[in-house]
């Protein structure tokens, strides 16, 4: 028997990224640092981010800007 359900699971905003600043430190030239594994979540997916992986502004990784991220996060 097929079973299928008319509910569909809430959808994230694809404007919200979520992502934990406390995991992350920030370096003098202004670039984050990884301090351990943490994951990173958008509507897309969830991206895992290894320890000791630098981030600079303006450089995308999966579609983010991951400096300017956590910048706008820092300044909350």
């Amino acid at each position: 028997m097929h079973h299928s359900s008319t509910k569909e699971k809430p959808k994230m905003d694809p404007n919200v990224v979520l992502i934990k600043p406390e995991q992350f430190s920030k370096n003098p030239d202004g670039s984050w640092s990884s301090k351990q594994n943490t994951d990173i979540q958008n509507a897309f997916g969830i991206y895992r981010i290894n320890p000791g992986m630098t981030f600079r502004k303006n450089q995308s990784h999966w579609g983010l800007d991951i400096a300017a991220l956590l910048d706008q996060e820092e300044a909350k």
